[in-house]
């Protein structure tokens, strides 16, 4: 649990990090989606080893962190187009 909520705090030095980024024009839409992709990922494994060893929601946890790579990276890169989209 102490994991879990250190990560939450660490998403406001996530996004402090984006917003320096992309005050130096360093950030482009590849990189926005590899970072909240990535981050998201790890939050979503660290939250299923909350549960019990083989308890069916851990076992989807863990799955659904591979899976926030495919369907998440494309939805990042579009939300990346939304927020910024005058580059």
């Amino acid at each position: 649990m102490p994991l879990f909520i250190l990560e939450v705090v660490f998403l406001l030095l996530i996004l402090l990090s984006l917003k320096i980024l992309h005050k130096y024009s360093l950030l482009t839409e590849n990189r926005f989606g590899l970072i909240m992709v990535a981050y998201l990922s790890v939050m979503t494994s660290t939250a299923a080893y909350l549960f019990p060893t083989m308890s069916t929601v851990r076992v989807m946890g863990l799955v659904l962190s591979v899976l926030c790579w495919f369907p998440g990276y494309p939805i990042a890169k579009r939300l990346y187009r939304r927020i910024f989209p005058y580059q």
